[in-house]
Formats: C-alpha cells, sequence, structure tokens
C-alpha cells in the first residue's frame, strides 16, 4: 500500500513529468488582485498552455516564494 506522500507525488508527477518550460514571469497586478493577492509570485508557462503558480499554502491565501536546488548554484524564487 502507497503511504500518503507517494500517492501524491505519483499524482503530481503524472500531472508535470514531460511539460516543457515556455516561459517565466511574474504575475501580472491584475492577475494578483483577481486572486485577492498582495504579493505576486512567479508563473511558469509550460507550451501546452498550462501554467504552475507559487503560493504561500495550499489554500492559494496569497503568492509565494519557490526554491530551486540541486545544482551548483541554489535559488531562492521571491514574490515582488
Amino acid at each position: 500500500m502507497k503511504t500518503t506522500d507517494e500517492k501524491h507525488s505519483a499524482r503530481f508527477e503524472k500531472i508535470l513529468k514531460g511539460k516543457k518550460v515556455d516561459s517565466c514571469r511574474y504575475m501580472t497586478r491584475d492577475e494578483a488582485d483577481d486572486m485577492g493577492w498582495y504579493k505576486r509570485p512567479l508563473a511558469i508557462m509550460f507550451t501546452d498552455g498550462t501554467y504552475l503558480v507559487l503560493q504561500s499554502d495550499d489554500e492559494g491565501n496569497d503568492g509565494g516564494a519557490g526554491f530551486i536546488g540541486g545544482g551548483k548554484d541554489e535559488h531562492t524564487i521571491y514574490t515582488i
């Protein structure tokens, strides 16, 4: 039997695996306002028209930061 984290990891792997990044940009002020957010997070746009937006929590209460690791340099993806 799969653990909860294995179950959810498999779900999101199925959604994200194989996607190709088309571009990255910060949400516009209007987009953030439409979400009721004060912060404008990075939006990662994929070639199939889907996108990934960083949130402060799983309830979508505000835009949030991310972390890039595993290479020579580590980076925080900050909000503006």
